[in-house]
């Protein structure tokens, strides 16, 4: 690759100049894996995808996705954040396009995380709003898909599928093993989210480095179907695999461990209180009370923290605290001490947010119960239709086991006066306190490399279920170097779509 190129501006442009700053834009603790690498190979791939040979529009020629209706296509999203993180370059960077930099930004990518490295040919000019590509042409992931499962696990209709996804790679000149070839190359990097796509998990072990790992899975394991709200011998799935309402995925077999399990209504001998965290670095806070939850803090040595709820899980101990997610207070194994007790629970007026998954609980009532057998003869004056609600005045009923019912007055709004349940014991906590600065907004999880499920997307799975497919994807999961190769070539295609500038493409 030459040093220097020509973007429409007919400017100069040091590519060299330009990769270097890619490359040290690559790492990002911040992100997913800590690396924005297979951020920007999506959005390389992405803004390609949309080519149309028979029209001639759409294609990496264009950077079009800058614009609606294209940057509006449900499968572009979160990508606008790959186009955020790359601005400062494209300013600093006179004469540079936007379509260059996004398949540079691509191309880079791969080659630090062990992919094909591929020749850069620039030249690529911007377009306006009126070359964007209206949604429809990218894959979708469950395009055609019936209802029910056939008797080898397969979501009815799977073949509307697989006739979907070969007319969007055809409808781009690609052949059946040159699609492949993208797929398990492309899909080993990044990880789905339900908040974006709907869709949640990780497609490899490793998912920001080169392998062969997303061939060889897909046809080694043994997967099975999931939705939101499947259990597994009364367990939830974990919430890593677990989609957003209406989607539909694979992950890998799964069975919930005995240790998820409650022995014990609650832990009396750790009785709701404040806590303080002994272990000399620190100790994880998990969204839900499953080990295998997403990890939301990690507070450190000597932080006190406020738990409303305990619970015995196996051998272990679990508290769920005031601001929200579960900590343990002795390990799953029973044999670490985690926290000790250092005083008794303090409520504390404030403004609280409705848990997820919690809202149909937060029902309203005139007064708190004076016992524990007043509860369930209360009667409901509504349901509050507020995320956040300031409270006060907290009635407390203690049980001879020192587990905890909590109601508390509602300060403010409609309902200003009434009374709703913070705690209940057949429920767990309806609320969690906001903390200005830790929890203003729910507190996401925190970003780390271990992936303990893996997910297929019902397009994914395609490849295992399709003969022709799986014959070639068959031949990546044996032999990582052919699929290095075949990628890079097709990845090459991909992106000089609709581009003359690359050698033997044309417009």
């Amino acid at each position: 690759m030459g040093n220097t190129g020509t973007s429409a501006s007919t400017t100069k442009v040091d590519y060299d100049a330009v990769r270097a700053d890619l490359k040290e834009l690559m790492n990002a603790p911040e992100w997913d894996d800590g690396t924005y690498a297979p951020l920007l190979i999506r959005l390389g791939w992405h803004s390609s995808g949309t080519y149309d040979a028979s029209s001639e529009t759409g294609g990496s020629n264009g950077a079009t996705m800058r614009h609606s209706p294209e940057k509006d296509d449900p499968e572009n999203a979160g990508l606008d954040h790959a186009r955020q993180i790359l601005e400062p370059i494209k300013k600093k960077h006179a004469g540079l396009s936007f379509s260059d930099l996004w398949i540079l930004a691509a191309y880079v990518a791969l080659e630090v995380t062990g992919g094909p490295v591929i020749e850069f040919s620039p030249g690529r000019s911007d377009k306006g709003a009126s070359s964007a590509v209206k949604p429809g042409r990218l894959p979708e992931a469950e395009h055609g898909l019936g209802t029910g499962l056939d008797d080898a696990g397969r979501i009815n209709g799977w073949e509307n599928l697989a006739a979907h996804i070969r007319q969007v790679f055809s409808r781009m000149g690609f052949t059946d093993q040159e699609t492949v070839a993208l797929v398990c190359g492309g899909h080993v990097y990044g990880r789905c989210h339900p908040n974006l796509s709907g869709y949640a998990g990780a497609w490899v072990e490793e998912p920001y480095k080169f392998s062969n790992e997303y061939a060889a899975d897909l046809i080694g394991d043994e997967w099975m179907y999931v939705e939101n709200g499947t259990k597994v011998n009364g367990e939830p799935i974990p919430e890593e695999t677990r989609p957003a309402e209406g989607k539909r995925q694979y992950m890998t077999k799964w069975e919930p461990s005995e240790m998820g399990k409650i022995e014990n209504a609650n832990a009396t001998a750790y009785p709701p209180g404040k806590y303080k965290v002994l272990d000399e670095e620190y100790i994880n806070v998990r969204r839900t009370h499953q080990t295998d939850s997403v990890i939301i803090d990690q507070p450190v040595f000597d932080t006190v923290l406020s738990i409303i709820s305990t619970r015995k899980f196996g051998n272990g101990v679990r508290g769920q605290l005031d601001v929200g997610g579960w900590i343990s207070i002795i390990a799953s194994d029973g044999e670490e001490q985690l926290m000790e007790r250092v005083g008794d629970l303090e409520l504390v007026a404030a403004n609280y947010r409705v848990l997820q998954g919690a809202g149909s609980h937060a029902k309203v009532y005139n007064s708190a119960p004076a016992t524990r057998e007043e509860i369930d003869s209360l009667e409901t004056v509504g349901t509050l239709k507020a995320r956040e609600v300031s409270l006060k005045n907290f009635s407390v009923l203690e049980a001879e086991d020192k587990s905890l019912e909590i109601f508390a007055e509602v300060d403010g709004g409609d309902y200003d006066g009434k009374f709703v349940p913070l705690l209940l014991q057949s429920v767990g906590a309806i609320f969690e306190r906001i903390e200005p600065g830790y929890n203003d907004t729910p507190r996401k999880a925190i970003k780390k490399f271990e992936v303990k499920y893996q997910m297929m997307l019902p397009s994914d799975m395609v490849f295992l279920w399709d003969d022709k497919y799986r014959a070639f994807t068959e031949q990546y999961a044996e032999d990582e170097e052919l699929l290095k190769k075949d990628f890079g070539d097709a990845f090459k295609k991909l992106t000089c779509l609709g581009f003359s500038g690359c050698p033997g493409m044309k417009k």
